[in-house]
Protein backbone atom coordinates (compact mmCIF):
# COMPACT_ATOMS: atom_id res chain seq x y z
CA UNK A 1 0.00 0.00 0.00
CA UNK A 2 0.91 3.23 -0.63
CA UNK A 3 0.10 6.75 0.31
CA UNK A 4 1.03 10.30 -0.80
CA UNK A 5 1.36 12.83 1.65
CA UNK A 6 1.81 16.38 0.02
CA UNK A 7 1.51 19.77 1.00
CA UNK A 8 0.59 21.76 -1.83
CA UNK A 9 1.41 25.46 -2.83
CA UNK A 10 0.69 27.92 -5.70
CA UNK A 11 2.26 25.53 -8.31
CA UNK A 12 -0.61 22.85 -7.30
CA UNK A 13 -2.61 21.44 -9.00
CA UNK A 14 -1.93 22.62 -12.33
CA UNK A 15 0.32 25.85 -13.97
CA UNK A 16 0.82 26.36 -17.22
CA UNK A 17 -1.58 23.42 -18.23
CA UNK A 18 0.78 20.80 -16.40
CA UNK A 19 1.13 19.20 -13.49
CA UNK A 20 1.87 20.30 -10.09
CA UNK A 21 4.15 18.35 -7.87
CA UNK A 22 1.22 16.86 -6.34
CA UNK A 23 -0.54 15.38 -9.11
CA UNK A 24 2.53 14.24 -11.01
CA UNK A 25 3.29 11.97 -8.42
CA UNK A 26 -0.12 10.78 -8.40
CA UNK A 27 -0.26 10.36 -11.93
CA UNK A 28 3.17 8.22 -11.74
CA UNK A 29 2.62 6.30 -8.76
CA UNK A 30 -0.59 5.61 -8.04
CA UNK A 31 -0.91 5.81 -4.42
CA UNK A 32 -3.79 3.88 -2.71
CA UNK A 33 -4.56 7.48 -0.06
CA UNK A 34 -4.10 10.46 -0.66
CA UNK A 35 -3.43 13.00 2.35
CA UNK A 36 -3.06 16.95 1.31
CA UNK A 37 -1.71 19.34 3.96
CA UNK A 38 -2.71 23.01 4.16
CA UNK A 39 -1.43 25.88 5.19
CA UNK A 40 -4.29 28.67 6.55
CA UNK A 41 -3.80 29.89 2.78
CA UNK A 42 -3.89 26.72 0.92
CA UNK A 43 -6.93 26.12 2.89
CA UNK A 44 -8.50 29.01 1.94
CA UNK A 45 -7.72 28.13 -1.70
CA UNK A 46 -9.75 24.68 -1.37
CA UNK A 47 -12.35 26.39 0.01
CA UNK A 48 -13.17 28.29 -2.52
CA UNK A 49 -12.20 26.66 -5.51
CA UNK A 50 -11.95 22.64 -4.41
CA UNK A 51 -9.12 23.01 -7.09
CA UNK A 52 -6.71 20.85 -4.92
CA UNK A 53 -9.50 17.66 -4.99
CA UNK A 54 -10.37 18.47 -8.27
CA UNK A 55 -7.21 17.55 -9.47
CA UNK A 56 -6.80 14.49 -8.07
CA UNK A 57 -10.25 13.87 -8.81
CA UNK A 58 -8.99 14.31 -12.63
CA UNK A 59 -5.65 12.20 -12.98
CA UNK A 60 -6.92 9.04 -9.98
CA UNK A 61 -10.92 8.93 -9.76
CA UNK A 62 -12.00 7.73 -6.60
CA UNK A 63 -8.61 8.02 -5.00
CA UNK A 64 -9.54 8.54 -1.40
CA UNK A 65 -8.52 12.23 0.20
CA UNK A 66 -7.66 13.39 3.45
CA UNK A 67 -7.06 16.66 4.39
CA UNK A 68 -5.34 17.68 7.21
CA UNK A 69 -5.61 22.06 7.88
CA UNK A 70 -2.97 23.07 9.99
CA UNK A 71 -4.45 26.37 10.75
CA UNK A 72 -0.52 28.02 10.41
CA UNK A 73 -0.51 31.45 9.21
CA UNK A 74 3.28 32.05 9.19
CA UNK A 75 4.39 30.07 6.68
CA UNK A 76 7.89 31.21 5.97
CA UNK A 77 8.71 29.82 9.68
CA UNK A 78 10.40 26.86 10.26
CA UNK A 79 9.29 26.72 14.21
CA UNK A 80 5.40 27.00 12.20
CA UNK A 81 5.89 23.70 11.38
CA UNK A 82 8.86 22.08 13.48
CA UNK A 83 5.87 19.59 15.63
CA UNK A 84 2.74 20.22 13.75
CA UNK A 85 4.52 19.04 10.45
CA UNK A 86 6.19 15.68 11.91
CA UNK A 87 3.06 14.57 14.02
CA UNK A 88 0.90 14.56 10.91
CA UNK A 89 3.48 12.53 8.86
CA UNK A 90 3.70 10.27 12.12
CA UNK A 91 -0.38 10.12 12.17
CA UNK A 92 -0.82 8.97 8.57
CA UNK A 93 2.36 6.25 9.69
CA UNK A 94 0.17 4.77 12.78
CA UNK A 95 -3.32 4.80 10.66
CA UNK A 96 -1.57 2.84 7.87
CA UNK A 97 1.64 1.43 9.88
CA UNK A 98 2.06 -1.06 6.79
CA UNK A 99 2.04 1.59 4.19
CA UNK A 100 4.79 3.51 2.42
CA UNK A 101 4.71 6.91 2.86
CA UNK A 102 5.68 8.92 -0.42
CA UNK A 103 6.54 12.45 0.65
CA UNK A 104 5.80 15.39 -1.83
CA UNK A 105 9.23 17.69 -1.00
CA UNK A 106 8.26 19.95 -4.36
CA UNK A 107 5.21 21.77 -3.15
CA UNK A 108 4.49 23.99 -0.29
CA UNK A 109 6.83 26.02 1.40
CA UNK A 110 10.76 25.64 1.58
CA UNK A 111 10.31 25.50 5.14
CA UNK A 112 7.88 22.49 4.38
CA UNK A 113 10.42 20.55 2.08
CA UNK A 114 13.11 20.48 3.98
CA UNK A 115 11.37 19.07 6.80
CA UNK A 116 10.14 16.53 4.42
CA UNK A 117 13.59 16.09 3.24
CA UNK A 118 14.80 15.26 6.85
CA UNK A 119 12.36 12.61 7.52
CA UNK A 120 12.69 10.88 4.60
CA UNK A 121 16.30 10.40 5.69
CA UNK A 122 15.30 9.69 8.84
CA UNK A 123 12.67 6.66 8.36
CA UNK A 124 12.50 4.03 6.02
CA UNK A 125 8.94 4.11 6.00
CA UNK A 126 9.36 7.24 3.87
CA UNK A 127 10.35 7.95 0.65
CA UNK A 128 11.20 11.33 -0.39
CA UNK A 129 10.00 12.39 -4.32
CA UNK A 130 10.61 15.54 -6.14
CA UNK A 131 9.23 16.76 -8.88
CA UNK A 132 11.59 19.24 -11.67
CA UNK A 133 9.63 21.96 -13.28
CA UNK A 134 8.19 21.43 -17.23
CA UNK A 135 11.02 24.01 -17.79
CA UNK A 136 13.53 21.99 -15.68
CA UNK A 137 13.74 25.63 -14.17
CA UNK A 138 12.00 27.82 -11.11
CA UNK A 139 8.16 28.66 -12.38
CA UNK A 140 7.58 30.98 -9.55
CA UNK A 141 7.42 33.77 -12.64
CA UNK A 142 3.82 32.31 -13.86
CA UNK A 143 0.70 32.89 -12.70
CA UNK A 144 -0.75 30.66 -10.53
CA UNK A 145 -4.51 29.48 -10.89
CA UNK A 146 -7.03 31.59 -9.66
CA UNK A 147 -10.38 30.09 -9.44
CA UNK A 148 -12.45 26.88 -10.24
CA UNK A 149 -12.55 27.85 -13.91
CA UNK A 150 -8.52 28.24 -14.05
CA UNK A 151 -8.64 24.73 -12.67
CA UNK A 152 -10.93 23.18 -14.76
CA UNK A 153 -10.03 24.58 -17.79
CA UNK A 154 -6.05 23.83 -17.51
CA UNK A 155 -7.10 20.45 -16.11
CA UNK A 156 -8.73 19.90 -19.91
CA UNK A 157 -6.21 20.57 -21.86
CA UNK A 158 -3.21 19.31 -19.69
CA UNK A 159 -0.20 18.07 -21.48
CA UNK A 160 0.57 15.41 -18.73
CA UNK A 161 -2.23 13.68 -19.90
CA UNK A 162 -1.31 13.02 -23.53
CA UNK A 163 0.23 9.47 -23.84
CA UNK A 164 4.49 9.78 -23.76
CA UNK A 165 4.39 12.67 -21.27
CA UNK A 166 7.75 13.07 -19.48
CA UNK A 167 7.84 11.54 -16.21
CA UNK A 168 9.56 14.25 -14.30
CA UNK A 169 9.67 12.62 -10.59
CA UNK A 170 13.04 11.74 -9.05
CA UNK A 171 13.95 10.18 -5.79
CA UNK A 172 16.83 12.03 -4.52
CA UNK A 173 19.31 9.73 -2.52
CA UNK A 174 18.31 11.58 0.77
CA UNK A 175 19.32 8.53 2.39
CA UNK A 176 23.33 9.46 1.75
CA UNK A 177 22.73 12.64 4.37
CA UNK A 178 21.67 10.27 7.05
CA UNK A 179 24.75 8.05 6.22
CA UNK A 180 27.03 10.60 6.74
CA UNK A 181 25.72 11.95 9.82
CA UNK A 182 25.53 8.44 10.99
CA UNK A 183 28.74 8.11 10.48
CA UNK A 184 30.53 11.63 11.98
CA UNK A 185 28.19 9.96 15.10
CA UNK A 186 30.15 7.48 15.43
CA UNK A 187 33.30 8.99 14.81
CA UNK A 188 31.91 11.55 17.61
CA UNK A 189 31.69 8.18 19.98
CA UNK A 190 34.91 6.57 18.73
CA UNK A 191 37.27 9.85 19.65
CA UNK A 192 35.61 9.81 23.31
CA UNK A 193 36.56 6.05 23.33
CA UNK A 194 32.90 5.15 23.49
CA UNK A 195 33.37 1.93 20.91
CA UNK A 196 30.42 -0.10 22.54
CA UNK A 197 28.28 2.78 21.83
CA UNK A 198 29.76 2.82 18.18
CA UNK A 199 29.71 -0.42 17.42
CA UNK A 200 25.99 -0.65 18.91
CA UNK A 201 25.51 1.80 16.27
CA UNK A 202 27.18 0.16 13.33
CA UNK A 203 27.02 -3.25 13.69
CA UNK A 204 23.06 -3.35 11.96
CA UNK A 205 24.33 -0.93 9.00
CA UNK A 206 25.13 -2.47 5.89
CA UNK A 207 26.26 0.71 4.63
CA UNK A 208 29.45 1.09 7.02
CA UNK A 209 32.42 -0.30 5.62
CA UNK A 210 33.12 -3.75 6.83
CA UNK A 211 36.99 -2.39 7.42
CA UNK A 212 35.44 0.14 9.75
CA UNK A 213 33.35 -2.21 11.72
CA UNK A 214 36.30 -4.28 12.14
CA UNK A 215 38.78 -1.94 14.08
CA UNK A 216 35.29 -0.65 15.45
CA UNK A 217 34.88 -4.34 17.22
CA UNK A 218 38.33 -4.34 17.70
CA UNK A 219 38.75 -1.52 19.81
CA UNK A 220 36.08 -2.45 21.23
CA UNK A 221 37.05 -5.60 22.77
CA UNK A 222 40.80 -3.92 23.52
CA UNK A 223 39.70 -1.39 25.55
CA UNK A 224 37.37 -3.89 27.50
CA UNK A 225 40.35 -5.88 28.26
CA UNK A 226 39.17 -8.48 26.59
CA UNK A 227 42.98 -8.48 24.68
CA UNK A 228 42.11 -12.28 23.45
CA UNK A 229 39.33 -11.75 21.71
CA UNK A 230 40.76 -8.48 20.28
CA UNK A 231 43.56 -10.80 18.66
CA UNK A 232 41.55 -12.90 16.66
CA UNK A 233 39.92 -10.11 15.05
CA UNK A 234 43.57 -8.78 13.65
CA UNK A 235 47.21 -8.68 15.59
CA UNK A 236 48.97 -6.46 12.63
CA UNK A 237 47.30 -3.45 10.44
CA UNK A 238 48.83 -2.40 7.48
CA UNK A 239 51.60 -4.17 8.32
CA UNK A 240 51.97 -2.36 11.73
CA UNK A 241 52.09 -5.47 15.07
CA UNK A 242 49.09 -4.34 17.30
CA UNK A 243 51.17 -6.00 20.18
CA UNK A 244 54.68 -5.85 20.43
CA UNK A 245 55.02 -7.25 23.81
CA UNK A 246 53.61 -10.69 25.43
CA UNK A 247 52.37 -12.22 28.35
CA UNK A 248 53.19 -9.78 31.67
CA UNK A 249 53.99 -6.98 29.80
CA UNK A 250 51.22 -7.04 27.39
CA UNK A 251 49.01 -6.85 29.75
CA UNK A 252 50.62 -4.24 31.52
CA UNK A 253 50.25 -1.92 28.78
CA UNK A 254 46.70 -3.16 27.76
CA UNK A 255 45.75 -2.14 31.42
CA UNK A 256 47.55 1.08 31.42
CA UNK A 257 45.86 1.94 28.13
CA UNK A 258 42.64 2.18 29.56
CA UNK A 259 43.38 3.75 32.51
CA UNK A 260 45.00 6.18 30.40
CA UNK A 261 41.33 6.51 28.47
CA UNK A 262 39.80 7.29 31.77
CA UNK A 263 42.10 10.12 32.71
CA UNK A 264 42.05 11.86 28.89
CA UNK A 265 37.88 11.38 29.43
CA UNK A 266 38.01 13.01 32.68
CA UNK A 267 36.81 10.06 34.61
CA UNK A 268 39.14 10.08 37.61
CA UNK A 269 37.28 7.91 39.80
CA UNK A 270 37.58 5.17 37.77
CA UNK A 271 41.10 6.08 37.04
CA UNK A 272 42.01 6.22 40.79
CA UNK A 273 40.17 2.93 41.70
CA UNK A 274 42.56 1.39 39.14
CA UNK A 275 45.71 2.53 40.38
CA UNK A 276 45.79 -0.02 42.70
CA UNK A 277 46.00 -3.08 40.54
CA UNK A 278 48.38 -1.23 38.24
CA UNK A 279 51.09 -0.47 40.28
CA UNK A 280 50.72 -4.07 41.77
CA UNK A 281 51.46 -5.89 39.19
CA UNK A 282 54.18 -3.10 37.72
CA UNK A 283 56.05 -3.34 40.71
CA UNK A 284 55.41 -7.35 41.14
CA UNK A 285 57.07 -7.46 37.50
CA UNK A 286 60.18 -5.37 38.72
CA UNK A 287 60.83 -6.84 41.70
CA UNK A 288 60.89 -10.09 39.72
CA UNK A 289 63.10 -9.21 36.97
CA UNK A 290 65.55 -6.63 38.96
CA UNK A 291 65.56 -7.19 42.45
CA UNK A 292 68.28 -8.89 44.26
CA UNK A 293 66.01 -9.56 47.31
CA UNK A 294 63.72 -12.37 45.93
CA UNK A 295 60.81 -11.34 47.91
CA UNK A 296 57.96 -13.29 45.72
CA UNK A 297 59.66 -16.35 47.09
CA UNK A 298 59.54 -15.75 50.79
CA UNK A 299 55.70 -15.66 50.61
CA UNK A 300 53.65 -18.10 52.53
CA UNK A 301 50.09 -19.78 52.08
CA UNK A 302 48.72 -18.75 55.42
CA UNK A 303 44.38 -19.53 54.83
CA UNK A 304 44.48 -19.09 51.04
CA UNK A 305 46.23 -16.08 51.28
CA UNK A 306 49.69 -15.17 50.45
CA UNK A 307 51.43 -13.78 53.42
CA UNK A 308 54.88 -11.53 54.07
CA UNK A 309 55.82 -13.07 57.57
CA UNK A 310 58.15 -11.22 60.00
CA UNK A 311 59.03 -14.57 61.30
CA UNK A 312 60.28 -15.74 57.85
CA UNK A 313 61.87 -12.49 57.21
CA UNK A 314 64.00 -12.28 60.07
CA UNK A 315 65.78 -15.56 58.83
CA UNK A 316 66.53 -14.55 54.95
CA UNK A 317 69.52 -12.97 54.21
CA UNK A 318 69.17 -8.96 54.31
CA UNK A 319 65.90 -10.07 56.12
CA UNK A 320 66.59 -8.21 59.48
CA UNK A 321 67.71 -5.29 57.84
CA UNK A 322 64.31 -5.03 55.67
CA UNK A 323 62.66 -5.32 58.69
CA UNK A 324 63.81 -2.95 60.43
CA UNK A 325 64.08 -0.45 57.54
CA UNK A 326 60.02 -1.72 57.03
CA UNK A 327 59.42 -0.75 60.73
CA UNK A 328 60.64 2.49 60.33
CA UNK A 329 59.27 3.03 57.23
CA UNK A 330 55.45 2.59 58.38
CA UNK A 331 56.27 4.05 61.91
CA UNK A 332 55.19 0.97 63.98
CA UNK A 333 56.75 -2.68 63.63
CA UNK A 334 55.49 -4.47 60.55
CA UNK A 335 52.92 -7.34 60.87
CA UNK A 336 52.37 -9.85 58.49
CA UNK A 337 50.13 -9.24 55.49
CA UNK A 338 49.80 -9.96 51.96
CA UNK A 339 52.19 -8.06 48.94
CA UNK A 340 51.15 -4.72 48.20
CA UNK A 341 52.45 -2.02 46.03
CA UNK A 342 52.84 0.34 48.92
CA UNK A 343 55.07 -2.65 50.38
CA UNK A 344 56.97 -3.29 47.17
CA UNK A 345 57.68 0.36 47.19
CA UNK A 346 59.41 0.16 50.46
CA UNK A 347 61.42 -2.80 49.53
CA UNK A 348 62.50 -0.75 46.20
CA UNK A 349 63.80 2.19 48.80
CA UNK A 350 65.73 -0.30 51.02
CA UNK A 351 67.27 -2.07 47.60
CA UNK A 352 68.10 1.61 46.28
CA UNK A 353 70.03 2.06 49.82
CA UNK A 354 71.46 -1.32 49.77
CA UNK A 355 72.28 -1.92 45.82
CA UNK A 356 70.32 -4.92 46.13
CA UNK A 357 69.50 -4.83 42.29
CA UNK A 358 70.83 -6.48 39.29
CA UNK A 359 70.76 -3.50 37.17
CA UNK A 360 71.64 -0.39 39.38
CA UNK A 361 71.55 1.84 36.44
CA UNK A 362 67.72 0.87 35.73
CA UNK A 363 66.80 0.82 39.28
CA UNK A 364 68.57 4.43 39.81
CA UNK A 365 66.35 5.55 36.93
CA UNK A 366 63.17 4.00 38.16
CA UNK A 367 63.60 5.45 41.57
CA UNK A 368 64.20 8.99 40.23
CA UNK A 369 60.73 8.94 38.77
CA UNK A 370 59.06 11.73 40.51
CA UNK A 371 56.08 9.51 41.90
CA UNK A 372 58.84 7.04 43.26
CA UNK A 373 61.21 9.75 44.58
CA UNK A 374 61.82 9.01 48.01
CA UNK A 375 62.01 12.47 49.04
CA UNK A 376 58.70 13.40 48.69
CA UNK A 377 55.63 11.17 49.74
CA UNK A 378 53.62 11.20 46.96
CA UNK A 379 53.19 7.41 46.27
CA UNK A 380 51.69 7.11 49.90
CA UNK A 381 49.27 10.32 49.06
CA UNK A 382 48.03 8.61 46.35
CA UNK A 383 47.43 5.22 48.14
CA UNK A 384 45.71 6.78 50.48
CA UNK A 385 43.45 8.58 48.27
CA UNK A 386 42.83 5.40 46.38
CA UNK A 387 41.81 3.51 48.97
CA UNK A 388 39.10 6.79 49.54
CA UNK A 389 38.09 6.63 46.70
CA UNK A 390 37.07 3.05 46.47
CA UNK A 391 35.79 2.92 50.11
CA UNK A 392 33.65 5.97 50.04
CA UNK A 393 31.73 8.24 47.93
CA UNK A 394 34.45 10.96 46.97
CA UNK A 395 33.69 13.53 44.53
CA UNK A 396 37.48 12.96 42.25
CA UNK A 397 38.34 15.89 40.20
CA UNK A 398 41.46 17.39 38.86
CA UNK A 399 41.81 19.40 41.59
CA UNK A 400 41.33 16.51 44.45
CA UNK A 401 44.00 14.62 42.88
CA UNK A 402 46.51 17.52 43.09
CA UNK A 403 45.41 18.97 46.61
CA UNK A 404 45.29 15.23 47.82
CA UNK A 405 48.88 13.85 46.04
CA UNK A 406 50.60 16.83 45.14
CA UNK A 407 50.42 15.25 41.40
CA UNK A 408 47.53 16.13 38.31
CA UNK A 409 46.24 12.91 37.07
CA UNK A 410 48.35 14.01 33.74
CA UNK A 411 51.60 14.06 35.70
CA UNK A 412 50.62 10.59 37.47
CA UNK A 413 49.96 9.12 33.92
CA UNK A 414 52.96 10.38 32.73
CA UNK A 415 55.45 8.80 35.39
CA UNK A 416 53.28 5.45 35.39
CA UNK A 417 54.72 5.30 31.22
CA UNK A 418 57.81 6.13 32.41
CA UNK A 419 58.22 3.28 34.76
CA UNK A 420 57.19 0.77 31.91
CA UNK A 421 59.83 2.61 29.47
CA UNK A 422 62.49 1.77 32.31
CA UNK A 423 61.97 -1.61 32.62
CA UNK A 424 60.42 -2.46 29.55
CA UNK A 425 62.47 -0.13 27.20
CA UNK A 426 61.93 3.64 25.16
CA UNK A 427 59.91 1.43 22.52
CA UNK A 428 57.17 1.24 25.46
CA UNK A 429 56.00 5.10 24.28
CA UNK A 430 55.46 4.02 20.88
CA UNK A 431 52.43 2.41 22.28
CA UNK A 432 51.39 5.66 23.92
CA UNK A 433 49.20 6.49 21.09
CA UNK A 434 48.25 3.30 20.12
CA UNK A 435 44.43 4.42 20.58
CA UNK A 436 44.71 7.16 19.02
CA UNK A 437 46.05 6.20 15.83
CA UNK A 438 43.55 3.24 16.54
CA UNK A 439 40.74 6.02 16.24
CA UNK A 440 42.44 7.71 13.23
CA UNK A 441 42.18 4.93 11.25
CA UNK A 442 38.58 4.05 11.88
CA UNK A 443 38.04 8.06 10.51
CA UNK A 444 39.83 7.07 7.70
CA UNK A 445 37.95 4.05 6.76
CA UNK A 446 34.74 5.89 7.08
CA UNK A 447 35.64 8.90 5.19
CA UNK A 448 37.59 6.88 2.11
CA UNK A 449 34.54 5.06 1.37
CA UNK A 450 32.80 8.50 1.02
CA UNK A 451 35.46 9.46 -1.58
CA UNK A 452 34.73 6.73 -3.52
Amino acid sequence: MRVLFSPVGTTDPVRNCRDGACLHILRHYQPDHVVLYYTAEMEEREKQTQMYTLGIEHVQPGCPVTEICSGIKDAHLFDSYLHHLPQAVFHVHQMYPDAEILLNLSSGTPQIKVILAIMATEYDWCRGIQVASPEGRSNVHTMPVQDKEDVEEMLLCNEDDEPGATNRCTEPHLKILRLYREKHEIMSLVHRYEYAGAWEFCKGNPEIPDEAKKLIKFAMYRSDLQTKAAQQIMRKYHGQHLFPFVNEAESLIEYLLTMQIHQEKGQYASFMVQISPFLYELFLYYAQHNLTIPIVRYLERDRGKKVLKRSTLAHKPMGPELLAFLDDAFKSPYRDGELSFILLYYVFVFALKHDETIDKEKHRKFMNDPLMNPENAYIDKLRILRNNTAHEIVNVSVDTVKKRTGMNPSDIMQSFWQLLSVILGLQVNRQRSAYRQLNQWIDQSLLSAEEQ
